[in-house]
């Protein structure tokens, strides 16, 4: 019979660093042998693509808070059914850009919508495949913020969510905080204003320890 794989997020507030951290998480992790599938969120799948672009297009201003929960919340069921429940059954390690705990901080603490809201409606259908390990990658809003404006130094580059506030993304740093508080037998805090390398080896020395011991199906590579 084959092992179930393994669900493995990378969290934290724009400009962090999580999308660097996952694709050198997946090097290394297909250098020891093992099937790896990267993806993220929203936009992990051809509809959650059609949902990303309404939900980062700087032309929806007046996008309300609440549709723009929900939307979030579609990509992920359709993410959930279509890759990443698929991939876990046939014994691959994903490791996913942003899961439900983006839509907690973000829509929950940073936009003030209904904590109790979000979390029932996300507990039949999203609680019962919560990540195995999640890695958030905490940083200093300030930093985070002149990150992305270096990045995109024209303010029209910018998505819907990166030309937000910096008290915005304040909120949001301190409710993944807050989870991260809640679920400490799931959640690894890095220090996400470190180099690049040192982060990476704290990630790898994480994810040796929690999978040592877990039989996974391997490939060669």
């Amino acid at each position: 019979m084959m092992n179930p794989g393994k669900f493995i997020t990378f969290e934290g507030i724009d400009g962090c660093g999580k999308s660097t951290q996952i694709q050198l998480a997946q090097a290394y992790l297909v250098q020891q042998g093992f099937q790896v599938l990267t993806t993220l969120e929203p936009g992990g799948t051809g509809i959650g693509l059609q949902i990303r672009e309404i939900l980062l297009n700087r032309k929806n201003h007046r996008l309300v808070q609440e549709s723009e929960m929900l939307l979030y919340l579609a990509d992920r069921i359709q993410h959930l059914k279509e890759i990443i429940l698929p991939a876990l059954e046939q014994g691959v390690l994903v490791l996913c850009d942003r899961f439900h705990d983006s839509t907690i901080a973000y829509q929950g603490f940073g936009r003030g919508l209904d904590l109790n809201l979000i979390r029932s409606i996300e507990e039949k259908a999203i609680k019962p495949y919560a990540p195995f390990i999640t890695f958030l990658l905490n940083i200093d809003p300030q930093l985070a913020v002149e990150r992305t404006e270096k990045k995109y130094p024209e303010r029209n580059q910018k998505d819907r969510l990166e030309k937000e506030s910096i008290d915005f993304f304040q909120r949001i740093n301190q409710g993944y905080l807050k989870l991260a508080g809640e679920s400490p037998e799931r959640f690894v805090c890095l220090d996400g204003s470190g180099s690049r390398e040192n982060i990476h080896q704290k990630i790898i020395e994480n994810l040796t320890i929690h999978l040592s011991n877990i039989p996974m199906e391997r490939k060669s590579v």
